[in-house]
């Protein structure tokens, strides 16, 4: 049996539901016209740990800088050699910079970042030192989150995660996380990177105190290591590799390396696999110099995870890198 009956008539029901309506509408509408019309701060969407090291190290890639020796590569040319001491070590006026970013990315975004620093800082740079992990070369394709994320920031245009409802960003809600949220507010980051650093904001002034060169603030567990040793060129790193070559200027030295891997975790035989794998992507990358003689594996206690060094093992490999490029550096 009925209570009761409503009855609306079409203007009374466009009424009853736009007033809940209009202040989404004017939000939306003035985060839209802001970024616009450029009355908002540019995106930065700093809002977790990946996306604050990309956006940083794009963000130090379009800024002036007096390096002549630019470090590059996953995120094992983060963690795995420090800028400050390579610089300390190296022939006095060898000024450097880690533009290390993520192995979610590929050659060509990391080509990109190169060809942005050298558009602001040109004829500065002698010697670009391209690192990365066995396990980089075999992936297949970059993460399309990471490579829209740094597209994006590159553009000046806001990055919409994929993960968020449509609606989110239709009503302006990624403009105003990526504008003002991410400035305004820093936000705590995840796991042992929180325990390290604490907030975005933390980790941001970290890498640009320490020439954007960080620490991996894990520890290695043999026990309890995922992944696959078994490691190979993939097929895609040839073309990948030639668009990276060609954004090197004339006149500058490419050097290229792999970095480390744990004794447990490598295979048996690693290390002459380690040098014919570096060679074979030189036939790719044509790099002037390529560091063969570099080790394959490390102990396992100077290892943070199977592809990142600790802080004591980043002191140890960044001696040994230092070593070696000295003898390809000038001394002016």
């Amino acid at each position: 049996m009925k209570s009761h009956e409503c009855e609306f008539t079409l203007p009374e029901l466009i009424r009853l539901i736009a007033w809940p309506l209009f202040p989404v509408a004017l939000f939306a509408a003035s985060m839209h016209l802001g970024a616009a019309l450029r009355w908002l701060p540019s995106p930065r969407a700093v809002l977790d740990t990946d996306r604050t090291i990309l956006f940083h190290q794009a963000a130090a890639s379009r800024g002036p800088h007096e390096a002549r020796l630019l470090l590059i590569g996953d995120s094992s040319c983060l963690m795995d050699v420090s800028a400050e001491q390579l610089e300390a070590s190296l022939p006095a006026s060898n000024s450097t910079l880690n533009l290390g970013t993520l192995s979610y990315l590929d050659l060509p975004a990391y080509a990109s970042l190169l060809e942005h620093y050298f558009a602001t800082n040109s004829g500065r740079v002698r010697t670009v030192v391209l690192l990365m992990h066995p396990e980089a070369l075999r992936r297949v394709a970059p993460t399309d989150y990471h490579v829209n994320a740094l597209n994006c920031f590159l553009r000046g245009i806001d990055f919409c995660d994929p993960a968020a409802s449509p609606l989110f960003c239709w009503f302006g809600g990624a403009i105003f996380d990526g504008r003002l949220l991410s400035r305004a507010i820093p936000l705590p980051l995840a796991g042992s990177y929180g325990k390290r650093y604490g907030f975005t904001s933390d980790l941001w002034r970290y890498l640009s105190e320490h020439k954007g060169s960080a620490i991996d603030p894990g520890k290695f567990d043999p026990k309890s290591a995922l992944g696959n040793a078994e490691y190979r060129l993939a097929k895609q790193l040839e073309s990948a590799s030639k668009i990276f070559r060609a954004a090197i200027p004339a006149g500058v030295k490419l050097v290229a390396g792999m970095t480390p891997t744990p004794e447990s975790f490598a295979e048996r035989g690693f290390p002459s696999k380690f040098k014919e794998l570096l060679q074979g992507w030189n036939e790719w990358l044509h790099a002037d110099v390529i560091l063969d003689d570099l080790p394959a594996t490390l102990p396992d206690r100077l290892f943070a995870s199977t592809a990142h060094l600790n802080e004591a093992g980043r002191r140890v490999y960044t001696s040994l890198v230092a070593r070696r490029l000295a003898q390809q550096l000038p001394d002016k």
